[in-house]
């Protein structure tokens, strides 16, 4: 078995682009559990009935490109 690295953070994935971790490969890696983590939620509403939600950030400053 492999090791696993702890690459999400209380700030989320951050890192330099097509560099690990962030990469293609993972970010899809991260999207197929994220949405296995929300099929799997029952009931499949927020305590307040909201459907859950997502949220992509990027940093728009010119250091973020």
């Amino acid at each position: 078995m492999t090791e696993q690295k702890k690459i999400f953070g209380t700030d989320g994935v951050r890192g330099v682009a097509n560099v690990e971790p962030v990469t293609a490969e993972t970010a899809l890696k991260l999207g197929r559990a994220a949405a296995y983590v929300f099929a799997q939620m029952n009931p499949r509403r927020t305590p307040d009935g909201a459907r859950p939600k997502i949220v992509l950030g990027k940093d728009t400053r010119l250091s973020g490109y």
